[in-house]
This record gives C-alpha cells, structure tokens and sequence, in this order.
C-alpha cells in the first residue's frame, strides 16, 4: 500500500486498492465512475460490496481503538490467540437444536418474516451468504 502504482499485484488489485484507497481518504468523492473502473477490471458488485464494508469497519474499529485509548495485547496474548484461530476457527460451530435446548423445554414459533428491505439489490448481494 506504500507503493500501489509499483506494488507486484495484479491489475485488477492494483485496481480494487486504488478505490479502496480513495474511499478511504474521502468517501464523498466515490462516484458512479470510480465504480464502473473497479466492475471493467473485473470486479463483481458482491466483491465491491465486501471491499468497502471490510475496510470501513476496520477504519472504524482503528478510530474506536485509537480514540478509547485501548491498549495492545502483548506478544503472549497474540500467541495464544493465533493458535486458538488455528485450531478453532474464528467461530464455533453452531450446536444442533436439540443440543442446545433444555429437556423438556418447548420450541418457540418461528419468527414472522420481517417486511421486505429497501436496499439496493446491490448492498443485498452479500447478505446471508457470510457469517461475522
């Protein structure tokens, strides 16, 4: 990111990164042309999606940290957390229903279908595919 224009990367990032760049500097300047340039290169609307909201919250979570005053873990602590990624993942596997309920608990009604949202088809593309 020092050194995008002479970075060993493809096009294609090369191209992705410069957007991603300008969204970040400034975001009122993202236009409908920036768009089309990273979509010619390749780029899918998911893909574009995912860029953005990717290094927003990652923009957010730097600001929330750096104004919080959060400190760093130390070296043993990204040790230890760097084999739990290793050896479980960043999620647990969601336990089956009947694991999880207590005997002779009741199920619940499933919850009413929320009513339709308005977002773009575009900010829809990734929703549901991908798990936090």
């Amino acid at each position: 990111m020092n050194d995008l224009d002479n970075a060993p990367i493809s096009e294609k990032d090369r191209t992705l990164y410069a957007f991603i760049r300008k969204m970040v500097r400034d975001s009122t300047s993202i236009a409908q042309e920036d768009v089309d340039v990273a979509r010619k290169a390749g780029w899918s609307d998911e893909a574009i999606y995912d860029a953005i909201t990717v290094c927003s919250l990652f923009q957010f979570y730097n600001n929330w940290i750096d104004a919080t005053g959060v400190g760093d873990m130390s070296a043993f602590g990204y040790e230890m957390s760097g084999h739990r990624l290793a050896s479980h993942g960043y999620a647990r596997e969601p336990q089956s229903e009947s694991a999880s309920e207590p005997a002779g608990s009741k199920r619940s009604k499933p919850a009413k279908a929320s009513r339709k949202s308005k977002r773009p088809k575009a900010a829809k593309a990734s929703q549901g595919r991908r798990r936090g």
